[in-house]
């Protein structure tokens, strides 16, 4: 086991490893914590005490049972089988798993990847579901960045994902119309209850429903009332104040990766964790950094990262 020899930021941490084409587990050890499991430097599944779970999500499509679940797990569980014996009893289909798999990635990354936080990879390890899809760091980072403007286009507050939702007493419209999953929210907000623990409690991924809140927060139907609530909301927005400090304190310094240096790390990296490689606190890297998108319009001109190359070499 590989354990950082202080708080690193995940994104930086995981991009190592992806690089080397480790297999194992990245273990996030502080709140709101996590892990992310790796096969071949890709990214085969990820998980987080705030996201739900993909047991629960099972469970509240009513195809897998609480019991059906505990049998699977008992057989497969030591073999990383858990997902092929659903799929052998006929409880759910391979194409399904996948799916749910890659939500509950895409899900647990969102909070995860900027985190800066101790971590520890354990080289070989594999979650007992089995795995079911490997995506590419690049498409996971994409898609954190993605889902981070449509919360803000939606609502910029970022504060309403951990307080609870409480719906408005009088609606300014005659008509209004909600989502199926909107109106889940509303029935089931109790004044105490945050997105993120109404999403737990609905067995739906934790981005749709902070999504929805936000949008409904815009259109006057909820408001953001008293924050935390529960432990998994007080450790996402206290990590979220935490990062919010850290952009403020530590200025960027990285530029575009060098070859040389990238082909040496890749090299020496996956045995242990050290300073050097692995920056301390900082502000979240660009995603453009990690995996730069293939369109032209966010390709860096040969001049542009000529000149960037040439200040860097001057610091």
């Amino acid at each position: 086991m590989a354990l950082s020899p202080g708080p690193v930021l995940v994104r930086d941490a995981l991009e190592l490893w992806c690089a080397a084409g480790a297999s194992g587990a990245l273990r996030v050890l502080e709140a709101p914590g996590g892990v992310i499991h790796l096969v071949g430097g890709r990214i085969a599944y990820a998980e987080s005490p705030v996201t739900t779970s993909l047991e629960r999500q099972l469970a509240a499509t009513g195809r897998v049972s609480t019991e059906a679940w505990r049998a699977a797990a008992a057989t497969g569980r030591a073999q990383a089988r858990i997902g092929d014996e659903l799929i052998e009893a006929a409880l759910v289909s391979r194409l399904e798993l996948e799916a749910l798999a890659e939500i509950a990635i895409h899900d647990a990354a969102f909070f995860l990847l900027d985190l800066v936080a101790m971590a520890r990879f354990e080289p070989g390890a594999r979650h007992p579901l089995g795995h079911r899809r490997l995506l590419d760091l690049r498409a996971v980072c994409q898609e954190a960045e993605r889902r981070r403007r449509l919360l803000a286009d939606a609502w910029p507050d970022q504060a309403i994902d951990t307080a609870a939702v409480l719906p408005v007493s009088r609606l300014t419209g005659q008509v209004v119309a909600l989502t199926a999953l909107q109106w889940e929210v509303v029935a089931n907000a109790n004044r105490r209850r945050s997105p993120i623990d109404l999403a737990r409690l609905l067995g739906r991924d934790t981005f749709g429903v902070l999504l929805e809140v936000r949008r409904m927060a815009r259109a006057g139907l909820v408001e953001a009332g008293r924050q935390g609530g529960s432990a998994a909301s007080e450790s996402v927005a206290a990590a979220r104040a935490a990062a919010a400090v850290a952009q403020q304190t530590e200025p960027v310094r990285r530029g575009p990766a060098r070859s040389g240096k990238r082909k040496a790390a890749v090299a020496e990296a996956p045995t242990t964790l050290d300073r050097r490689t692995i920056p301390q606190q900082r502000r979240p890297v660009p995603v453009e950094q990690i995996a730069p998108h293939a369109s032209d319009e966010h390709r860096l001109s040969d001049q542009v990262l000529t000149r960037l190359i040439a200040g860097l070499t001057a610091l």
